[in-house]
């Protein structure tokens, strides 16, 4: 995990549909840096025709499929992309129509295109058009200059706008899938296993029978198993694998060994296997878009030091695998990963699905299968056959991973600040409640620095120190900030500052959310609550109407002006409840000029210029009649208020 953004990286083993729900629910987790592997040896329809049209081309099919599984569907102009990669030529177009596609491409008047291309082309927007145009220029002048005329017949355009990157990129099928991805509005980075050596896809079945394509792969065929696959530099001439007719399937084996030149791993590949937190191994055709893939990786496989690496099994049998058992994917899989026996642990879990056809026996009567735990649950979409439910899947895989990395991870230490507003008879109360809540599953240590408040009625703890501290004016909270920030070492620091009560337990929501987060400080609401609002007003102004009011509005006065000035609406920005991470904050202790930060609110706009993100947190808080005081209120409020036109640096 990157301690420094927080970013859970997960490597991701795909091919064209089968992890769809999965990736789309990976990207909804911002805390989750999503990388996608897939190979490019799939040669069906007019993948096919692209790579017997082009010399040396990979199949982009799988590819484009991702690339619009990635697209944002709330953008009109990804969604149009999404609409035009997907969009395939009807089996009634003819060379007409094929002539006048050409010729607004060329002259690059889009306008002019037939329905549904011209509208797809101007809801992409002007920039994506013009690279999508370029490309298919680049394709289109190829196509009319080879010999045999391309067939377009139910050929998706997206498939020929990759190809148009590939030519554009000398034939560099990596290169293209960059430039590909660089249309696509996504944290996701989507690479190629290989680095890009043109192979063809064979298979032997037990019995001898011969796939001598990806398309036979993955299509009707009889029961019997497919023993091996291979990955071919040369189709395989068909006479010579007639003369071994007779030959025993070992035989057989050997003579598609010698014609075997396996791909190497792409750096990109090898980068984001070594990088991971979590690798996931996705369902799908495991025969073309999955174990060709492990095979190339094999070796980034067994170094990998992620700490979970999950195997989701398929929910029904495909062709591949139609006599396959789920215990029987999990050893093709550890073989062609190069680990049949799992001793590096290449493969830690597999998640089964407790329904559907496929065989489970053996599985399903074991907590472990080779070094794998087992993991049984509702994993498919109950409203959508055949489909995973990429919420389980991920819940499942996270809280796997949320407990490997608990044991390893460093416990924390918290520095606590509190000013009452010289009220000492409410701090015992405040020392009672941090005592009562379980905090060392996340701390080692909290250190309690009590502000202007004799603390000789407070004990202190093994786990508890205690200290007081002369931090004066109306924000004594800064003073203590700038000195936790240059000369403490704890980890986090929360300012409980106010005249009234917060609560302890919140404070463990808002260090779980920074843990979980890119963020670099949680600011407490006091008034997501209306409730919660009015009786805090209530209580600090009783019968003085004009404060309350005052009070009221000048919160929201501040708030908006606040938003107008820099860009971020906080409901409650005079909080006195502010938690920060030291890790997002170093750069702060060797550049921060405390001259003008004088207030809670300028403080804040100092984090913002700063590139600091800050989270806000409904939080507790309570406030009694005779406690608080409106004239200190009143001054701070004030002082925030002109704060805001101070500039900062």
């Amino acid at each position: 995990m990157d301690l420094i953004s927080n970013q859970i990286k997960v490597a991701l083993f795909c091919g064209g549909r089968g992890s769809a729900t999965i990736i789309q629910e990976l990207l909804r987790w911002p805390t989750i840096q999503l990388t996608l592997i897939v190979n490019a040896y799939d040669d069906g329809l007019s993948t096919g025709a692209l790579r017997e049209s082009i010399v040396n081309m990979l199949g982009p099919s799988d590819f484009r499929k991702n690339l619009s599984y990635l697209l944002d569907p709330y953008s009109e102009g990804q969604y149009a992309l999404k609409s035009l990669l997907e969009l395939r030529f009807p089996q009634s177009i003819n060379e007409n129509d094929i002539a006048q596609i050409k010729a607004c491409i060329h002259t690059e008047k889009l306008a002019t295109l037939t329905e549904p291309l011209c509208t797809l082309f101007a809801q992409v927007g002007h920039e994506l058009s013009i690279r999508i145009t370029f490309f298919l220029q680049a394709f289109f002048n190829y196509a009319e200059a080879i010999d045999l005329p391309f067939d377009y017949r139910d050929c998706s355009l997206g498939n020929l706008i990759f190809a148009g990157a590939y030519l554009e990129k000398n034939n560099n099928f990596n290169a293209a899938a960059k430039e590909m991805s660089q249309l696509v509005s996504s944290r996701a980075k989507l690479v190629n296993v290989s680095q890009g050596e043109n192979r063809i896809l064979v298979g032997l079945k037990e019995d001898g029978e011969l796939l001598a394509s990806e398309a036979q792969i993955v299509g009707p065929q009889s029961r019997v198993p497919i023993r091996r696959i291979f990955l071919v530099d040369k189709p395989i001439v068909f006479s010579e694998w007639q003369q071994l007719n007779g030959k025993s399937i070992d035989e057989k084996e050997s003579w598609l060994t010698t014609k075997e030149i396996l791909p190497q791993a792409s750096p990109e590949a090898e980068k984001a296997l070594s990088e991971a937190d979590i690798i996931l191994f996705g369902p799908g055709t495991q025969h073309s878009s999955l174990l060709p893939s492990y095979r190339i990786a094999q070796q980034s496989l067994q170094r990998a030091a992620a700490s979970v690496k999950v195997l989701v099994m398929n929910l029904e049998p495909d062709h591949d695998i139609q006599a396959l058992a789920c215990h029987d994917i999990v050893n093709v899989a550890l073989s062609y990963m190069g680990d049949p026996s799992n001793l590096n642990k290449v493969i830690t879990h597999v998640f089964l699905n407790k329904t559907g056809s496929i065989d489970k026996t053996t599985l399903l009567e074991r907590k472990t299968y080779k070094k794998c735990a087992i993991i049984q649950d509702e994993f498919a979409n109950k409203f959508k056959a055949n489909i995973h439910n990429g919420s389980a899947v991920i819940e499942t895989m996270l809280a796997l991973w949320e407990k490997a990395v608990s044991s390893r991870r460093k416990r924390a230490t918290l520095s606590v600040f509190i000013d009452i507003h010289k009220r000492s008879f409410a701090l015992a109360d405040f020392y009672e409640e941090l005592l009562e809540i379980d905090w060392k599953h996340e701390l080692t240590q909290v250190n309690l620095m009590v502000n202007q408040t004799p603390i000789d009625a407070l004990t202190p703890t093994s786990f508890v120190k205690i200290q007081t501290g002369q931090y004066g004016g109306n924000f004594p909270e800064i003073g203590y900030f700038y000195d936790w920030l240059c000369n403490e070492k704890t980890d986090y620091l929360i300012l409980l500052t106010g005249d009234g009560k917060y609560c302890f337990r919140d404070v463990m929501l808002a260090i779980k959310l920074l843990q979980q987060s890119h963020f670099g400080a949680v600011f407490g609401s006091r008034n997501q609550s209306r409730l919660q609002f009015q009786m805090s007003l209530r209580a600090a102004y009783g019968e003085k109407k004009i404060l309350r009011t005052f009070s009221f509005l000048g919160s929201f006065l501040i708030s908006t002006i606040f938003a107008l000035r820099f860009g971020i609406l906080f409901s409650d920005p005079l909080t006195g409840f502010r938690l920060f991470q030291r890790s997002k904050l170093t750069q702060l202790a060797h550049d921060i000029d405390m001259k003008n930060i004088t207030t809670s609110i300028s403080l804040a706009t100092y984090l913002i210029k700063n590139t600091i993100e800050i989270a806000e947190l409904p939080v507790n808080y309570r406030t009694f009649s005779g406690f608080a005081d409106p004239n200190w209120r009143l001054n701070r409020g004030i002082k925030s208020l002109f704060s805001l036109f101070t500039r900062h640096t």
